[in-house]
């Protein structure tokens, strides 16, 4: 893959004025207790306050603003746990061309239902057992359907980078010392890396993940891509993905990006942190930032550091049930 930092920079930016009628531009918070207690500037991009809650929707929107009027007529496809199936079914509205997603049996119901309310046709896999690509693929194939990618593909990325495009001109002092950004597929990380790297180059980006399917800290380790075991679940269950993208952590890996792990404890902890302290519903996936910020506190302290909050679709009672266990 040729590295082209500039270039991807400039995709960002027109992807952004391209992009910016459909989303709603997400305005920075902070917590001045927080500030205080760690002498520093915490601030925090509440994605979960997005058009169809969570960052994913930047990415589709980009994707199929790119596809010429054939490919439209002709629909598009996707695979997701949920968030992405949601941009993507909006943002085939918007473009008013039809759209089919791919979702695990297991998905939370919110977002498989949030995804058949914006008009997608909804095809359930079994995340244990069978490949989300392979199925996308061959229904692809059969209905001449153009593949969304969600992450491991540049369209995309220049969509999710968008989110930090918004904070480094939105920020008083646009300078960062870290960035702490969600991964599954590495997109949202990659298209970050892109805008913030451009204002920043000194600036530390670290991927956030649960303990148990931490593929990114592992594999910037190795220095290179490591899959997990996907015969089980998870918390997060937007971050369940096996292994990083490909095009994502060859930028990544390029911008001397650092893997951070969270606790289930911990996602807990930073749901109720969101609620009480930031009036922000986060589901588990858009707090795991949040919570390696949490959990690293000596690390960040006294410093100036973004914290992604990814997305807040989450279900009543999976949220009830991790403020319950939370131990703040």
């Amino acid at each position: 893959m040729k590295l082209e930092p500039n270039l991807w920079f400039d995709e960002v930016v027109k992807t952004y004025h391209r992009i910016s009628p459909y989303i709603h531009h997400t305005q920075l918070v902070s917590c001045p207790n927080l500030n205080e207690e760690l002498d520093g500037r915490y601030l925090f991009k509440p994605e979960s306050l997005q058009i169809t809650g969570s960052f994913k929707v930047r990415g589709a929107l980009s994707a199929i603003s790119r596809l010429s009027t054939k490919e439209l007529k002709r629909g598009v496809i996707a695979y997701s746990s949920g968030n992405h199936a949601q941009g993507v079914a909006h943002a085939a509205k918007v473009f008013n061309t039809p759209a089919t997603v791919v979702m695990p049996k297991d998905a939370p119901a919110r977002k498989i239902a949030n995804a058949k309310a914006l008009g997608a046709e909804v095809v359930f896999y079994d995340r244990r057992t069978e490949s989300r690509e392979d199925m996308s693929r061959e229904i692809a194939k059969e209905k001449n359907l153009v593949l969304i990618n969600p992450y491991d593909a540049l369209e995309t990325i220049y969509g999710q980078g968008t989110a930090a495009y918004e904070v480094i001109h939105d920020a008083n002092n646009p300078k960062l010392d870290n960035a702490i950004i969600c991964a599954g597929g590495g997109g949202l990380t990659a298209g970050s890396c892109i805008s913030i790297k451009h204002i920043n180059p000194s600036c530390n980006v670290f991927t956030a993940e649960p303990d148990e399917w931490n593929d990114h800290q592992l594999s910037f380790k190795k220095n290179e891509r490591v899959a997990m075991d996907t015969n089980r679940g998870g918390l997060c269950d937007g971050l369940l993905t096996p292994t990083p993208g490909e095009i994502p952590f060859a930028i990544n890996t390029h911008f001397g990006v650092q893997g951070l792990s969270a606790s289930d404890q911990s996602v807990c902890n930073a749901m109720k942190f969101a609620f009480d302290r930031l009036n922000l519903k986060l589901e588990p996936s858009g707090a795991v930032a949040l919570a390696c910020l949490l959990e690293n506190k000596e690390k960040f302290k006294g410093t100036r550091t973004l914290v992604m909050l990814s997305g807040g679709n989450v279900d009543k009672k999976t949220f009830a049930d991790c403020l319950a266990q939370a131990n703040l």
